[in-house]
């Protein structure tokens, strides 16, 4: 059984590094030590969770839960925990006076209708990718470190946005068949919605194309146990599926054959970890690595634990 390690930086031309896993085995602890990596390497660095109970500003020892905001102690490095209640905001200032001037043309309206929009199941994970994209096509950064929700939460945007995207195409034709209708109801020509659902229709091929990019690649994040594994095998099956390039898996908590040289307790998790492992590399391994982070003695928090994370990540001395 080899030891690998990432080996990000070879590619010149990564954009995006996604970490992906379920909750609780250390998907912060991995993207906050991948990006204290690229930035440590010159690299302009931003580091985003979109996970909506976030741990960056802990983890960090910074409060990034406002705005970016740069990381004392690393050149290069900025980072931010996304806000979905700013997302909203962000949709009203871009979309919502298209929104009531469409609405408006055709039903008797005021304003609050903008706030009932945006209050709608949804809206929110809609565009929390969009607000990923703006930072992505600003050009502002060399590389955007991607701290995902929890598995179920980050494949669910990912097929909403592609629901979102054939249902605006959807949206154009059924307006075209039925303004005709409308004008004969309300007596007056509607506004013409095509140019916003166009507009909604763009951002969210966009947004796809970013994710599906080969400049963005996922690692997933696991840990040594049943549940970790098949868990792991199923989100390279509909990451892969979506599109997305899954380069890697991190099995974080891996007891070390020294860590467990005293202890038979340890001595037995090693060997089930073991087990699960090599299921991993048997259904796995010839698509990708399969990189073993060990068990840390330390709690994992600041930016100097975060640096010995990053140096058993990629093998630094």
């Amino acid at each position: 059984m080899t030891h690998q390690t990432l080996q990000l930086l070879d590619d010149e031309k990564l954009e995006i590094v996604m970490f992906c896993g379920k909750g609780g085995v250390g998907k912060t602890t991995c993207a906050a030590a991948t990006a204290i990596h690229f930035a440590e390497n010159g690299l302009k660095t931003l580091l985003i969770s979109t996970d909506p109970a976030p741990s960056l500003s802990d983890i960090l020892e910074t409060d990034v839960s406002k705005e970016v905001t740069q990381i004392n102690g690393v050149d290069n490095l900025y980072s931010v925990e996304l806000d979905y209640e700013r997302v909203v905001d962000l949709w009203r200032k871009k979309f919502g006076q298209e929104v009531y001037d469409v609405v408006s043309s055709f039903l008797p309206v005021e304003e609050d209708i903008i706030d009932y929009v945006a209050g709608a199941p949804g809206i929110d994970e809609e565009f929390a990718l969009s607000y990923i994209y703006d930072f992505y096509k600003s050009g502002d950064y060399d590389v955007i470190v991607w701290d995902t929700a929890p598995a179920g939460g980050t494949l669910s945007l990912l097929h909403l946005q592609e629901t979102f995207y054939s249902h605006m195409g959807d949206a154009a034709k059924l307006y075209l068949r039925i303004k005709d209708a409308l004008q004969t109801v309300t007596g007056k020509e509607s506004k013409n919605p095509l140019k916003l659902i166009e507009e909604w229709r763009m951002l969210a091929e966009d947004v796809l194309r970013m994710v599906r990019s080969s400049n963005t690649v996922a690692y997933i994040v696991t840990i040594p146990e049943a549940l970790g594994v098949s868990q792991t095998q199923r989100i390279e099956k509909d990451l892969t599926k979506f599109g997305v390039h899954v380069h890697g898996v991190v099995v974080n908590y891996f007891l070390t054959e020294n860590a467990v040289e005293n202890s038979n307790l340890y001595k037995s998790r090693r060997e089930m970890q073991l087990k699960y492992i090599n299921v991993l590399e048997d259904s796995l391994g010839n698509k990708m690595p399969i990189i073993k982070l060990p068990l840390q003695s330390y709690e994992v928090k600041g930016i100097s634990a975060l640096e010995n994370v990053e140096a058993e990540l990629f093998g630094s001395d």
